[in-house]
């Protein structure tokens, strides 16, 4: 008679794992009148992502030392929509780096950085981690680079270095766009990679 009881129990106790484990059940429909949930910074990624066949594309080349920097920027029309940005480092693995705008606003920032230590890392000096962040206008709402130790927040230098690229390859690219069409890139191919 035990067992019986053992098993129910642990039937049970399964039952309730598999019921914690589905996933969360979609938001209810807002109420009549009431304002319907902004979409978050990543499925606002996804969507420019998913639109990029549609975007129009302008690209900028340049060189900083020995790497070499190529900026690609989707555009709706006239309005900015995110960039890409590509640096080749010579004998190391290229980093690469996504800015998304929001009428003209820095809203996301995903990218690639050289490790700040390899200290029981696995691999070289030259290991890449990951970094994103999050702005709302002038307020950072979450800005971190993912060592191999874990999470580390971004210090004010660095989330002034991001928001100086993203303004600066902005223009650069803004720039090509608003060229002659003869002289602007138009041909549109999706980015390489994913946002996060």
């Amino acid at each position: 008679m035990g067992w019986r009881v053992a098993a129910r129990t642990l039937l049970l106790a399964l039952g309730l794992l598999a019921g914690c484990a589905r996933e969360p059940a979609a938001p209810a429909a807002p109420a009549s009148g009431a304002a319907p949930r902004a979409p978050s910074a990543l499925e606002r990624v996804a969507a420019l992502e998913a639109a990029s066949g549609s975007l129009e594309r302008a690209e900028g080349h340049w060189e900083h030392g020995s790497e070499h920097m190529r900026v690609t920027g989707y555009f709706d029309g006239h309005t900015l929509r995110y960039l890409l940005e590509t640096t080749d480092r010579p004998g190391l693995a290229a980093l690469h780096n996504r800015y998304y705008f929001d009428n003209g606003a820095l809203f996301y920032y995903v990218g690639e950085a050289v490790a700040a230590s390899t200290e029981g890392a696995p691999g070289n000096s030259a290991a890449v981690v990951a970094e994103h962040a999050e702005f709302r206008g002038a307020t950072v709402l979450n800005a971190v680079r993912v060592e191999h130790f874990g999470e580390v927040r971004l210090d004010a230098a660095a989330i002034a270095a991001i928001r100086r690229d993203a303004a600066e390859f902005a223009g650069v690219v803004t720039g090509e766009h608003n060229a002659a069409p003869a002289t602007r890139s138009d041909a549109v191919s999706a980015p390489q990679g994913s946002a996060h």
